[in-house]
């Protein structure tokens, strides 16, 4: 565990950044997963839990920027916790607008859509575990971020493989359906990347 410094004992945190985090980083986590279920099962059961999952976690996120404001101290650089947290927030939006865009223009998810929500499923557990390691044991969250970059490098393959396999096609109302939902899957990954370089630096920090 993290040795608590001089400014650490002086100044006691009065929020628990960390769980914070941990929380949204769940949350976020919970609902890339409940999308990937939606895909196998598009009930109206898993559709309202993703949305509910978002608000959960946009709700997370946005009590913990009242305390940074309100607090003394904080854990480490308050922008990072910041950022963090915001870019997190991002991950879930996107994929949840994949999901909306899905259901309301009636888009049956092929095999590419599928691999990459399943990577981005797989990315975030990842990123939620490290998130979790951070206050406890910040080198073992280390050792996490390659396996999520390469979740996210595996999100842009099966990306560009899905635009070959669109730009494919002549029917282009379903190819412009296909495009806007793969952007927003890979949007998702991009923040999820975004959220890894940010934790990158928590650790080279607090390590």
């Amino acid at each position: 565990m993290r040795k608590k410094n001089f400014l650490d004992r002086l100044f006691p945190a009065k929020y628990d950044f960390y769980g914070m985090l941990r929380e949204q980083a769940e949350v976020t986590a919970r609902g890339v997963k409940t999308i990937l279920a939606w895909l196998e099962d598009p009930s109206t059961k898993n559709f309202d839990q993703v949305i509910n999952l978002t608000r959960q976690a946009d709700t997370i996120r946005m009590g913990m920027e009242e305390k940074l404001i309100e607090a003394f101290t904080t854990p480490f650089d308050r922008q990072d916790i910041y950022y963090i947290s915001v870019r997190m927030d991002r991950i879930i939006e996107h994929a949840r607008l994949a999901l909306q865009s899905m259901k309301e223009y009636d888009v049956q998810p092929d095999e590419l859509i599928v691999k990459m929500v399943q990577e981005l499923s797989e990315g975030t557990f990842t990123f939620a575990r490290a998130v979790a390691l951070l206050e406890c044991d910040p080198i073992q969250a280390q050792n996490q971020i390659q396996m999520i970059r390469i979740a996210h490098t595996a999100v842009e393959d099966y990306f560009h493989k899905g635009m070959v396999a669109i730009f494919k096609t002549a029917d282009t109302m379903n190819a412009i359906k296909h495009y806007e939902i793969n952007c927003q899957l890979r949007d998702a990954a991009n923040y999820l990347s975004h959220s890894v370089d940010i934790l990158h630096r928590i650790v080279v920090r607090l390590a």
